[in-house]
């Protein structure tokens, strides 16, 4: 009685485990977490496909009393945090899960662009099914973003690591031009395995649905540069700055998806030629006045080149 009691509350904990869908996902409809918990599920059951042990079996091979078996190290285990806030093992968050999959598919990218098949390529490297793929909008934005989130980590990154020599007296702080187009060009340079499929990313990315998230990323981004770069202005000039160092970024990002030069040499040059004149603002008229038109340049330049090159597998 006392084993089959245990049997009960072993099975019933484990239905609870399979059972439970996380709240803490918030990028995703009701439908799509289904979808995801659904994928999570069949990903938990292919590590488990292994040979089973009858329970009774299992009791009857105990080891005899007093007997302490050997402990194996173990690693951390994934987990997967129920409604109520538990975790159980075996089990990865969405979140985590997704992570791990939009990661694995940008190696498909410059073969299948920004799309579901990529990711489906992504997901089955990790062992999992193709099904995983609909656990993101066919349109590939999720990747678009994700790519666009990672690259301005790693640049946030190099721009901490570079303050913390200068604060350590192991390097030399640069001039603000000088530093404004290091951070542009490093921030671009990450852009080149994918340049191909570059004009399709930014097509998608100016979908009315993926601006807000698109322009969040962007504007975080041009303010993490003028952090390190120790602007303090409080003042009107605060916005200014920024207005004008995302227009000289947008300009340079389209030149270069046009540029066939040898390493991108028109690009990297159009680029200090841009900063040196934003350097060069002699007065806050010309500046507001340099604003406006790197703004609408950056747009409309964008919407005309995007046309002109989305869907093209070659730069001109």
């Amino acid at each position: 009685m006392a084993a089959a009691g245990g049997l009960r509350r072993a099975g019933w904990r484990l239905w609870r485990g399979r059972a439970v869908v996380s709240k803490g996902s918030q990028h995703y409809p009701p439908l799509r977490a289904l979808q995801a918990s659904a994928v999570l599920r069949r990903a938990s059951d292919e590590h488990k496909k292994e040979p089973l042990t009858s329970s009774s079996q299992q009791h009857f091979d105990s080891p005899p009393a007093g007997h302490q078996p050997e402990q194996k190290p173990q690693g951390p285990r994934p987990s997967y945090t129920g409604q109520g806030g538990q975790e159980s093992e075996d089990y990865e968050s969405e979140e985590q899960l997704q992570h791990r999959i939009l990661t694995a598919a940008l190696e498909f990218v410059p073969e299948h662009g920004w799309t579901a098949e990529a990711i489906a390529e992504g997901a089955k490297t990790l062992g999992l099914s193709v099904a995983a793929a609909g656990m993101f909008h066919s349109d590939g934005s999720e990747l678009i973003l994700h790519f666009v989130s990672e690259c301005n980590s790693r640049l946030s990154e190099l721009l901490e690591k570079e303050q913390k020599l200068v604060q350590l007296g192991e390097a030399e702080k640069k001039p603000i031009d000088e530093f404004l187009r290091d951070a542009v060009e490093a921030r671009l340079r990450m852009l080149i395995p994918y340049i191909e499929k570059w004009p399709q990313a930014l097509s998608v990315l100016l979908l009315p649905r993926n601006i807000p998230s698109s322009l969040n990323l962007l504007t975080s981004m041009i303010d993490d540069i003028w952090h390190y770069a120790g602007d303090q202005s409080t003042d009107f000039n605060w916005y200014t700055r920024r207005a004008v160092l995302t227009g000289i970024y947008n300009t340079t990002e389209l030149v270069m998806m046009q540029d066939s030069s040898p390493g991108f040499e028109d690009t990297w040059r159009f680029l200090e030629n841009r900063v040196a004149d934003a350097m060069t603002m002699s007065n806050t008229a010309s500046q507001v006045q340099s604003t406006g038109e790197a703004v609408v340049q950056g747009l409309m330049g964008a919407a005309v080149t995007i046309k002109n090159l989305a869907g093209l597998n070659q730069r001109r």
